[in-house]
Order: structure tokens, then sequence, then C-alpha cells
């Protein structure tokens, strides 16, 4: 749900002051009556207009603590798997999580699994002529 912007609620305080009601108010700024009304409260418990979005998502496992404990296994064991620095954690937490963490933290990794050898480039071998 998009916030209702910063004009929009000057505008609706400006006409609670004229002595308009939360049904009248409502059809004009485009919100419902609940929404109207929740602008007036909060501008009443904050003291002011200003939408507090930035509290909105949800928060991140990585504590500091948890980026000195990844610093230490990293530092122990640079070739670490993901799978084995999340098994190592206070935790288990999956390999896309620590991915996720590691790349915020700066490390970059290169996929290169035992199965799958890099490989020359392509001019490295030249066919016979006769072939």
């Amino acid at each position: 749900m998009r916030a209702i912007p910063v004009p929009l609620r000057r505008r609706i305080l400006e006409l609670y002051e004229r002595g308009k009601s939360t049904r009248e108010i409502a059809p004009f700024s485009g919100f419902c009556v609940a929404a109207v009304r929740r602008v007036r409260q909060q501008f009443r418990q904050r003291g002011t207009l200003h939408p507090r979005t930035h509290l909105c998502g949800r928060k991140t496992l990585l504590s500091e603590e948890r980026k000195q404990r990844l610093r230490e296994l990293l530092s122990e064991q640079p070739d670490a798997t993901l799978a084995e620095l999340g098994g190592r954690m206070d935790r288990p937490f999956r390999t896309s999580t620590i991915d996720l963490w590691l790349r915020r933290l700066g490390w970059k990794f290169k996929k290169n699994s035992g199965c799958r050898r890099t490989r020359p480039t392509r001019g490295g071998r030249k066919k016979s002529p006769l072939a």
C-alpha cells in the first residue's frame, strides 16, 4: 500500500481545521475514511506529516556478531562452501542467506565445482587440415 503524499496530508488537516468531517474529506482525497482518520491521528501522536515508511520490511538477521563470526570463519577456512559456513554459524542458515550476506560484506565466489571444470579458450586446440 502506498503512503499518502505529504501535500495531500497537509490538505486533509486543513479541511479538518475548517470543520469538515472525515466522511466529507474521504471522497475528495481518494482514500478511504479510515486512512483519512489515520492521517489526523498520526499527526497528533507524532507531530509530523511525514509517513514512517522507512520502518517497513523485514529486519535483517545479519547482526554485528554474525558479521564477525563470518569473518572469523572465512579467515580460518577461506575455501569453505556456503553450506559449510551456514552450518558453522550460531544457528543453521541456508546457502542463499549466506551468499547474500557475503555479497553485502563485499566477498565474491567463483562458481567452479569439481564436476564443472574450467575449460581452455576455444582457440586452445587446432584441428588438423584433414578433419
